[in-house]
Formats: structure tokens, sequence, C-alpha cells
């Protein structure tokens, strides 16, 4: 099939939307515009790929090929109501919010555009291995949506709403569950004046043995051995700075699914 020139405008400018649309100006897709309630974080991103900015619905263009809605989920409805008649693709980019959020609006088609990462506006990422999952209105839509994820990605996977909102809550487990225990083990070290580089080499063995198969079955510690005496200490330790509850929380959770994983 013949796909459209595509072009871009991007409605946000948060964390997703800088790294977004720097690599659509790194592959030579041009964005034209970035919208922003906040007028400097619109000015901040659209400068660095040539984009004019604006702060006002009323002032987006209507004659692009792909908008793409980089913005919280709980603001995604209001602004797909609020938009103009469109002469392109809607689509946002959340793991969360169904498809369905955009049925009724004026456009060409509409769907989901979801780059399952963890992104900082501080620290842009390469979009060539990052998994972009994606739903759309209808097959026309869907295959526009494909061929301009293809030029970011390398891993593009159809995902209807309801896999991606289990996706989505496994990306809470995995990121950011994990970092904070990232963060809190950074505080036991630190309290206690050991340099959190001793953790590095544990932590990535751990990652690296985890996607050698189901990570339950690498499990090890104090709570899969059932070693009651050092939990019984770790706890005694854990509950001066209020986190014994949640120790014990987490070890049973590793027990009870140690059990399931062994039938």
């Amino acid at each position: 099939m013949q796909y459209m020139n595509q072009n871009v405008v991007l409605i946000g400018a948060g964390n997703l939307a800088t790294s977004l649309a720097i690599a659509l100006h790194n592959r030579g897709i041009p964005v034209t515009q970035v919208y922003s309630r906040t007028i400097e974080r619109a000015k901040s991103l659209a400068k660095m790929v040539g984009a004019e900015p604006v702060n006002s619905v009323e002032h987006i263009l209507t004659n692009a090929s792909i908008y793409i809605v980089a913005l919280p989920d709980d603001v995604i409805a209001q602004v797909a109501v609020s938009l103009p008649k469109i002469n392109g693709i809607v689509v946002h980019t959340s793991g969360s919010t169904p498809v369905s959020v955009f049925e009724g609006i004026d456009a060409k088609g509409y769907g989901v555009f979801y780059p399952f990462q963890t992104f900082s506006r501080t620290r842009v990422i390469p979009f060539d291995n990052i998994p972009i999952c994606l739903e759309a209105s209808d097959k026309v839509t869907f295959k526009h949506l494909e061929h301009l994820a293809k030029n970011l990605s390398s891993i593009v996977v159809p995902m209807d709403s309801d896999q991606r909102k289990w996706l989505h809550l496994s990306g809470v487990f995995a990121c950011n569950f994990t970092n904070h225990m990232l963060a809190l083990a950074y505080r036991l070290t630190a309290e206690h004046q050991i340099s959190f580089d001793v953790v590095k080499p544990l932590v990535e063995e751990t990652v690296r043995k985890a996607f050698e198969g189901n990570p339950a079955l690498f499990q090890t510690g104090p709570a899969i051995r059932n070693d009651k005496q050092t939990m019984e200490r770790h706890v005694q330790m854990l509950s001066v700075i209020g986190l014994a509850d949640l120790y014990k929380e987490l070890s049973l959770s590793i027990q009870n699914l140690g059990k399931e994983v062994k039938g």
C-alpha cells in the first residue's frame, strides 16, 4: 500500500514526548508542532526538533498525518474531545487507557502507539530496541502506524487494549517496583556507609538469570529457603525504619509463588 507522507504533531512535551520527538527527528520524520499547556516546555522541545510550539488546542494544525497524544492518562479523554477536525490519525501513548477513548473523534483513524519503556526528560534514549505496541481503529490505520513504528524500532507488537493494560501492570512490577526496591537497598547501604556499587554485580546477575526463563525458578534468598532465623533477624532490623511489614509481605509472596511453581 502507499503510505502517507508522515509528519507528526506531538501533543505533550514530557518525558516520553522528548525521547519520541528526538527519535522521529533523527529518522527524518518531521515533527511539525509541539503542544503543551506550558509554553516554555513546548518551546524547549520544539527547538530541539525544529517544530512550532503552541499552548492552545485551537492552534493545533489540522493537516498533519499523525497526532501523538503523549499526555498523562487522566487528561487523554479531555484532550481528545477538544481536538479540532483532524485530517490524519490520532493516537495516544498510554499503556492503561483503552483505544476506545478516541471513539467519536473527527479524524481519519485512531489508535495506540505505546512504547514500552521508562522515560526521563533529562535522559533521552534511542528507540531502536524499544517495543512499540500498536492498536488501531481499522486495518488501514494500523498499517500506517506500523510503518511509522518500524521506522523507529526493530520491535513492533500488535496488542489489544486488554493485553496492553496487563503489560502495563507487568511493567509496574518489573520497573517501578524494582526501582523502588533498589532505592530501599540504596538507603540501607548509604545509612551504613556501604558503597552502592557493591550491589551492582548482584543486580546484574539477577536480571540476567531472570530472562533465561521463569524468574520464579531462579529465586534465591532466605524466604524461598524458609530460613526463619534469618528472616526474623531481618524483621527486627527493619522494624526500626518501618520496613518490617513490607519485608514480611514480600517474603510471603516469594514463598507462595515458589509453592505454586513447584506445583
